[in-house]
């Protein structure tokens, strides 16, 4: 019999317990990485770039924040850690800046699931939908607390005359646990892993009018694998994939295209669509840019072998409802600290709090890993904010204007053979 709810609800009451307990230790100190770091209250939004602790009582988890000001455009990078149990893993990254007559634009994006495929039809990316039932994923692989974790402090680097801003964030000897994706909210496990590391690096910096941010992720080896009921688990010859979400505020309306065509991850007809990058136009003007492609290094042993990174828009429902529900309860915690307009309060027409459910993201994705079988990977994925731009791309142009030029064509058409017909 597969784990039962009972055990489920016993893992999720002993982190209830944990937390309650943990609020009497909450106080206006936290200790990270040896050192203890007093909490100033709200963000400095006025700094050049800094590092601090929010505390969310009265649940003894501590919200670590990096944040980046310059050159008109600002980035928040939030991180679950706790001093007082092992520490949640979630992360929360996002921008804020200007395109055209200064309108205001903030994209975030989180990592939401971590996911565990076998690719059937060997097309390097997990067919998935939950819908018709069919999927390709096999599971989730939940990773509930780390033991430890190790925070890299912000600093500013010169390469030349360019300024970059890094930061970091890692979390060691993790608690895991692959989950049947149908039955996630009631906790069924195939096994329960050990993960050595996850970790999360960051290089901010900005060329002339464009922003790059450079994202590392790795993860370790997969070890400790203990099934539950079906002692054949194997993660060898088995992908790996991270579905992020996102989520886009701006003050003009704004579209997602994927391979240079409209895409909305809530009505996408397929549930995986292939694609090397992905974009963020408000109105027609190019703002954004997720750049997916490249390749990704797996650790084998001694040796360092190099693979090509496979990347798909994701439609919805190749997500389980009740995935998304768990998630939705999770990312609370991050919505309670991302108040657009105290975050950038000079910015206009961005609202209040972000939404940051995965069943109203627009655009969902996934960077696959083709070749895993539970080894460590290494994966450097680019964002991209055009600041200030008033670009229009051709292709999302001629997207929105092809239906006026139909429309033009008939008018004009007709224009000429009512002048045929005039007598002279």
């Amino acid at each position: 019999m597969k784990l039962s709810r009972y055990v489920s609800a016993f893992l999720v009451g002993l982190l209830v317990t944990s937390i309650i307990f943990s609020a009497s230790l909450l106080s206006a100190n936290v200790t990270v990485s040896g050192q203890t770091i007093s909490y100033q209250g709200d963000i400095d939004t006025n700094a050049e770039y800094a590092n601090g602790s929010i505390p969310t009582p009265p649940t003894g988890v501590w919200i670590w924040y990096t944040w980046v000001n310059i050159s008109e455009t600002q980035v928040i990078c939030y991180a679950l850690f706790s001093d007082t149990y092992n520490s949640p893993i979630m992360s929360f990254l996002g921008q804020h800046f200007k395109v055209e007559n200064d309108t205001d634009v903030f994209v975030g994006t989180t990592l939401a699931l971590i996911e565990v495929y076998n690719d059937t039809n060997e097309d390097g990316i997990p067919q998935a939908n939950f819908t018709s039932g069919e999927s390709e994923i096999i599971y989730q692989l939940g990773v509930n607390s780390s033991v430890n974790y190790q925070i890299t402090h912000i600093q500013k680097v010169m390469e030349g005359e360019t300024a970059h801003y890094m930061w970091g964030f890692k979390h060691e000897t993790i608690d895991g646990i692959l989950l049947y994706p149908e039955q996630y909210i009631g906790h069924v496990a195939a096994a329960f892993v050990t993960i050595d590391y996850l970790s999360f690096n960051y290089d901010f910096y900005v060329v002339q009018n464009v922003s790059y941010l450079k994202t590392s992720f790795e993860i370790g080896n997969i070890t400790d694998i203990r099934p539950y009921d079906d002692p054949s688990v194997s993660l060898e010859g088995l992908s790996l994939s991270l579905l992020y979400s996102t989520v886009t505020s701006s003050a003009k309306p704004y579209t997602a295209y994927v391979n240079d065509e409209p895409y909305d991850s809530t009505t996408a007809p397929n549930s995986a669509t292939t694609t090397s990058s992905s974009q963020i136009a408000v109105e027609m003007i190019k703002a954004y840019e997720f750049i997916f492609g490249e390749s990704y290094n797996l650790t084998r042993g001694e040796n360092t072998e190099t693979y090509e990174v496979k990347s798909e828009a994701a439609a919805t429902a190749s997500v389980h409802p009740e995935v998304i529900y768990g998630l939705d309860w999770a990312f609370t915690r991050f919505e309670n600290y991302l108040n657009l307009s105290e975050l950038f309060p000079s910015a206009g027409g961005l609202g209040g709090q972000v939404d940051l459910n995965c069943s109203v993201s627009t655009l969902l994705y996934r960077n696959c890993y083709p070749v895993w079988d539970g080894l460590p990977i290494q994966h450097d994925p680019t964002y991209v904010a055009y600041l200030f731009s008033n670009t229009i791309i051709p292709e999302f142009a001629m997207v929105l204007l092809l239906p006026l030029l139909v429309v033009a064509t008939f008018f004009v058409a007709a224009v000429s053979r009512i002048r045929k017909r005039q007598p002279l």
